[in-house]
Parts: structure tokens; sequence; C-alpha cells
């Protein structure tokens, strides 16, 4: 089974509410080269030697950061399908590592490695095995968790417990650093409690929302809404109905989530197991949307509007980080304008999609298609 490989713990980007502290930088993954490379894998081995621990913590890292990756690019349905290579084909998938904090002391040997896998051998071997996979990163997403209670909406108190199931679950599921899409939780500081109250968060307040989100450098911060509501039946219970909630016409509101309890299922159990299912969705859907379709090409026309030169050095920068894209061809460039052609994997939409996560946009006029920064 592909979940026996043992991986290293995963470091998490989240602190308890009301500890004042600088607002974590998003980890998002760049380009193809940071996507097949998996950081801050825990070595601590024992053998006869000090060398034969080496040499052990070597073969686990390579077998936990595999796994990782595993986990960064497949979806959560495809994992158990991923093959499981020998150690010495995982030795050949690794391109290099680093090791750093090492430490050696008779036969204990600890360490934190960096494993860089090949990606064109990666590849190869999840097409082989027919598994869809992605390479598309995509810009944080803050969460504002608020839970009903019968004293009240809470959001930045310390008895938020739906605060504390999210943060264990973004720690177990590697969310705000190991994933294609970062997902944070705001730190709860000083800085972050006057900016919205659950009460306004609730409310979808644009503006108040905006603050949190630049503050973090997110994409979009998504409130999450638990509401409690008692199980009928003579076992009792709890259930939570879960709403994910994004400011904005554009967004369709999704229906909540009904996550019910077993009668004698502890509440913060129950919070705890929707937030897994809600932040490995989050994934999931997200790995779906950018999925690489190598059984689908196309080609596109696509002029980029331009105010100046800089302007199209910043577009190539981002379009280098979209793996969709196999290759573009420059047609004709000036002030205002780029022509280009595109041979790309899957759709338009999922394209479109992608684009949207490097801050641009296309958008199809007359049968023309235009690429434009998004507006911040």
């Amino acid at each position: 089974m592909f979940c026996s490989l043992a991986a290293g713990p995963v470091l998490a980007q989240v602190q308890p509410y009301g500890q004042p502290g600088r607002a974590p930088a998003p980890q998002k993954v760049a380009g193809v080269q940071d996507i097949y490379t998996i950081r801050d894998i825990m070595a601590d081995e024992t053998a006869e030697t000090a060398i034969a621990a080496r040499d052990l913590a070597l073969v686990n890292a390579r077998r936990a950061g595999f796994l990782r990756l595993m986990r960064r690019l497949l979806l959560q349905e495809d994992r158990a399908r991923a093959p499981i290579p020998a150690d010495d084909q995982l030795a050949d998938l690794v391109s290099n590592f680093e090791v750093a904090d090492e430490k050696s002391s008779g036969q204990r040997y600890l360490a934190r490695l960096t494993m860089r896998f090949d990606a064109d051998k990666v590849r190869a071997l999840l097409r082989q095995a027919n598994i869809g996979f992605s390479e598309s990163a995509g810009r944080a997403t803050l969460v504002l968790p608020v839970l009903d209670t019968p004293d009240g909406q809470l959001l930045w108190e310390e008895n938020n417990e739906w605060h504390a199931a999210l943060s264990s679950a973004i720690e177990e599921t590697g969310a705000a650093r190991d994933r294609l899409l970062p997902v944070l939780l705001p730190l709860g500081d000083f800085l972050d409690v006057p900016a919205i109250t659950a009460q306004q968060a609730v409310r979808l307040e644009q503006a108040r929302l905006d603050i949190l989100s630049r503050r973090y450098g997110a994409e979009e911060a998504v409130v999450l809404h638990a509401v409690q509501s008692p199980l009928s039946g003579p076992g009792g219970g709890i259930a939570f109905e879960i709403s994910q909630r994004r400011p904005g016409d554009h967004w369709e509101m999704p229906p909540p989530e009904r996550i019910q309890g077993a009668s004698d299922e502890p509440f913060a159990a129950v919070l705890r197991r929707a937030a897994l299912l809600i932040v490995n969705r989050m994934q999931d859907d997200w790995t779906r949307q950018t999925l690489l379709d190598f059984s689908a090409q196309g080609s596109l026309e696509v002029t980029a509007m331009l105010s100046s030169l800089t302007e199209w050095r910043e577009i190539q920068k981002r379009l280098a980080g979209l793996p969709m894209i196999r290759q573009m061809e420059l047609r004709a460039l000036s002030v205002t304008g780029a022509q280009m052609q595109w041979l790309y994997l899957g759709t338009p939409e999922k394209l479109s999609a992608a684009l949207g996560q490097q801050g641009l946009t296309l958008t199809e006029e007359a049968g023309q298609w235009r690429l434009s920064r998004i507006s911040q």
C-alpha cells in the first residue's frame, strides 16, 4: 500500500490566537523546480554506527519526500494507486539533496534534509501508471474560522475550538507549506483583532477581509462558518453545518456541509473531522481544476495588452510558472502589446483558472484571446 511509506513531520504555518507576531509569508511553490523540491524532512535514525544511521536516514528521507511529493501533486483519491518505487529507483528519482542541522553521535544521526526530485522522471512514472497530476501552484487562501455558540459568534476568542480544529487539520495535511494551494490561518494578534469581528466576517464585509488578505499575501479570505445543531433521535449527539463563504457576486455559494457526530463523539472530535474534510477538499478542488491532461492539447493566439515593457517582463515571469503552457512563441512585441502563440494542455477553462492564480486574466472578445494582469 502506498500509505505504508512513513513521512517525516510537517511544519505548520500557524500560531495560537492572541500570540503577536509577524504575519507569515505565503508559502507558494512558484516554479516547477520548487514543486518537485521537498524541504524540512526531519531525520532521526539509530544504527550500529553513525555512518549506517546516516545511510538509513537518507533512504527514509527519500521515501518520506516521495510521499509528500505525491500528496502535493495528486488527488487524495489517487494516492493509493501511486507507484511505490524501490529504494534504488527512489535514489534515481532524486536529482540532488541538501543536509542541514546535521548531528552525529555514536550510533545516532539527526538532520534536516531537502530532496529535489527529477521532474521528468517523476512525470514519466505517473504517466506510466495513468495517474493525473497537477503542477500549478496557487496563491495562498486565508481562512477565518467563525463558530456559532450559545454565547455568540467566536472568531478571535481563545475558546474557539473551530480554530483549533482547523489549525490541527492544516498541520496534519501540510496545507500551509507543503501543498500547491497554501491554506493559512491568521495569527489573531493585535493587528488582526481590530481588523474584523466575527459578525463582520459572516456579513462578508469586503474591505475588512481585504485588509487581512493583504497582510498575509493571500489571494482571498474565505470565511469558514460552523453552526452547531442538535441531532434528533434517542441517541442524541451533535452536528455542524459548515459554510464556505467568499465575498463577491462572482462566487456561487455552495450549500453548507453537514457533519454529524456519533452519540458519544466529543464536540472537539466532530470539529476536527469537519476541519480535515474541508481542508482536504480545498486542496483537491484546486488539484482537480489544474490537472495536466496530456490527452487534450490546444493552440491559442493570444494578445497581451501592455502599458510598458516592464509589464511584459512581469507577465513573462508569471507565464513561466504555468506548466499547462507547454510552448510559447512570441510573434510580435511593442510597448502596447505582445502577440503570442501558445500550445497548452487541457481546456481553455482550466487554463484560465490557472492563469487567474498567477494574477492574469484570459478573455475572449470577438474570437480574439486577450491576456492582461488582474487589477490588485
